[in-house]
């Protein structure tokens, strides 16, 4: 839902997580702030594979193989433990799950925690460290150690206009998956839309 404010323009979000939830703000928690660490496994598993390959005459190769290919297919797994942790808790303390209405001004998003209507101090747009998105959803990290996530169905028809107020309020890109291969379309778009000449 959305509203405008005199001059400024003012979105309204309410968010209810989930298990789900939860365990997609740590995947991308872990991918905007653990890329060493991804980096790392990555290289130790190519090597892992690597020497594995060149020695199946050897009863081990096949366990450095499988040890490599557990390190590329578990990137999320230290996520999910912390996400597992996180619900686990608010299971054994009888707590539902964080529920919050995000009311973003100009200079800053409210956060009111529901239902007991309780506002914690805002969050200014300069203090916003990184920003993430993914297939569902907006990411906005106060710091490597905790977030808030915006459904993109909450937004309905505006989600474009709320990408572009957060990036043009805290002066930073969203970061995701697609990121990486981003700056290559925009060139090869651009060599193809640029005429012929030898």
């Amino acid at each position: 839902m959305t509203e405008k404010c005199e001059s400024k323009e003012i979105f309204t979000v309410e968010m209810k997580h989930t298990e789900d939830t939860l365990t997609k703000l740590s995947h991308m928690q872990y991918d905007l702030f653990c890329k060493k660490n991804l980096l790392v496994r990555t290289a130790i598993a190519a090597v892992f594979i690597v020497i594995g390959a060149q020695r199946l005459d050897q009863w081990w190769a096949l366990l450095l193989i499988g040890y490599g290919g557990y390190l590329l297919t578990s990137k999320y797994a230290s996520a999910n433990h912390t996400a597992r942790k996180l619900y686990e808790q608010f299971k054994a303390a009888g707590e539902s799950y964080p529920y919050s209405r995000y009311i973003f001004e100009e200079k800053h998003m409210r956060i009111i925690a529901m239902p007991e209507n309780s506002e914690i101090d805002p969050l200014r747009y300069s203090d916003v460290f990184r920003l993430g998105e993914d297939m569902t959803a907006f990411y906005i990290f106060q710091n490597q150690y905790g977030g808030y996530m915006i459904p993109k169905s909450s937004l309905g028809e505006r989600e474009d206009e709320f990408k572009e107020f957060i990036e043009r309020v805290t002066k930073q890109p969203f970061m995701s998956r697609r990121t990486r291969f981003g700056g290559l379309r925009l060139w090869l778009k651009r060599r193809e839309d640029e005429p012929y000449h030898l």
